[in-house]
């Protein structure tokens, strides 16, 4: 599978489990799905720049979806690499 197709599908698995998690941050592990997107809202209600309604929600999902999405990326990415490296120095 290509990384830019795994990236698209991963983004729309991560954005709907942040959607999910949305509605049940009543629990922990939805709270940490939720987390950046939490963080980057209170940012903006302390600087005086909050969304409301939709936008807070958008705000929420979107920036959760996004730095997860990177975060496991980045992970895929490096085993990539080091299984890479690990296959040439077993050829050589």
């Amino acid at each position: 599978m290509k990384l830019r197709h795994f990236a698209v599908v991963l983004l729309i698995l991560t954005g709907v489990a942040a959607a999910v998690a949305l509605r049940h941050m009543d629990n922990l592990p939805a709270f940490i799905v939720i987390a950046p997107g939490y963080l980057v809202q209170a940012w903006l209600f302390e600087t005086h720049r909050a969304l409301g309604g939709i936008g807070y929600e958008m705000t929420m999902v979107g920036v959760s979806a996004i730095v997860w999405t990177l975060l496991i990326l980045s992970l895929a990415v490096a085993a990539r690499v080091l299984r890479h490296f690990v296959r040439r120095q077993h050829a050589a």
